[in-house]
């Protein structure tokens, strides 16, 4: 069940919706009502360069690079 993104050539708002089934494709922009839409591609994405980035911040709990949550209270 993926999110997708759409984008519409008439006001460029962009929204994304949850496509159950192809048929849930938007045919009409929300705000202005043309008809005129693009798919821009999936609304997530879960590329290695982002988790690396993530990874490479300190983590505010320990110090050390990456998270590694919450410290349990004594």
């Amino acid at each position: 069940m993926p999110i997708l993104k759409f984008r519409c050539a008439g006001c460029s708002k962009e929204w994304a919706k949850i496509m159950m089934d192809p048929q849930d494709a938007p045919r009409n922009c929300p705000v202005c009502g043309s008809a005129n839409l693009e798919e821009i591609g999936p609304a997530f994405s879960y590329e290695g360069k982002s988790l690396e980035r993530l990874m490479s911040v300190n983590c505010g709990t320990c110090g050390e690079e990456g998270f590694c949550g919450p410290v349990p209270s004594s």
